[in-house]
């Protein structure tokens, strides 16, 4: 892929602060048609650099109150198997496959510490799971999934 230009970055940012800002709008910040605006956008969907759009919801307010980092170390024979079962998991939300002492990074969002216990349980039966070192959050200082450009 070439390199973004200004334009594409301009769009970008615009998007990543409010995903349902009209192509109208954006076009009349950045001072060109609403047409280029919705070319490029288009054009950076088809290339994959716009993955998705998609509301960001608020963890506690739809009552994921309890968030959880897991470091995994995995049998490296089993661990393309373990991967694929931990990303069936409706509360593993996030899965990094890391370098480090450890192999599998988990972000973890449950209920409770209860509904918690029950998915590291779940996680720990996983054949090919060799060990984990869980965290539970007390509170989130930073999150930000956008990328500033």
């Amino acid at each position: 892929m070439s390199e973004l230009d200004k334009t594409d970055r301009f769009i970008l940012n615009k998007l990543q602060e409010d995903a349902r800002r009209s192509f109208k709008g954006i076009s009349e910040d950045l001072g060109v048609s609403e047409a280029t605006v919705f070319l490029r956008v288009k054009k950076l969907q088809e290339i994959g650099v716009i993955k998705e759009f998609k509301a960001i919801l608020n963890p506690s307010l739809v009552g994921k109150n309890t968030t959880a980092i897991m470091l995994l170390k995995a049998d490296p024979k089993l661990y393309k198997k373990v991967l694929q079962k931990l990303s069936k998991i409706n509360e593993v939300c996030e899965i990094y496959d890391v370098t480090g002492a450890y192999y599998t990074i988990l972000k973890i969002r449950a209920k409770s510490t209860e509904e918690l216990s029950k998915v590291l349980d779940k996680i720990g039966s996983i054949n090919g799971i060799i060990g984990t070192e869980t965290s539970v959050v007390l509170r989130t200082i930073k999150e930000n999934i956008s990328i500033k450009l």
